[in-house]
């Protein structure tokens, strides 16, 4: 299962097939630690291909050439 990393902060991959051959690849930050803080929204990117793996991966690399994400590991 492929994790991202916001700074130091692990978040959860999620992967789902969207229509056709679609996939969005959404990067969710854990809630907030303190209350009352707002949380972090989740970052979608949607591709097209057949392959889950490629495509979760392509997703990944867009995030973390756009400075969203710090890296990713698979």
């Amino acid at each position: 299962m492929a994790r991202a990393f916001i700074g130091s902060v692990s978040c959860q991959v999620l992967v789902d097939r969207d229509l056709g051959e679609s996939w969005a690849v959404s990067v969710v930050p854990p809630p907030p630690a303190r209350p009352g803080e707002a949380p972090l929204p989740p970052l979608v990117v949607k591709l097209q291909g057949e392959d889950k793996e490629k495509c979760t991966q392509g997703a990944l690399e867009i995030l973390q050439k756009a400075g969203k994400i710090d890296r990713f590991e698979m």
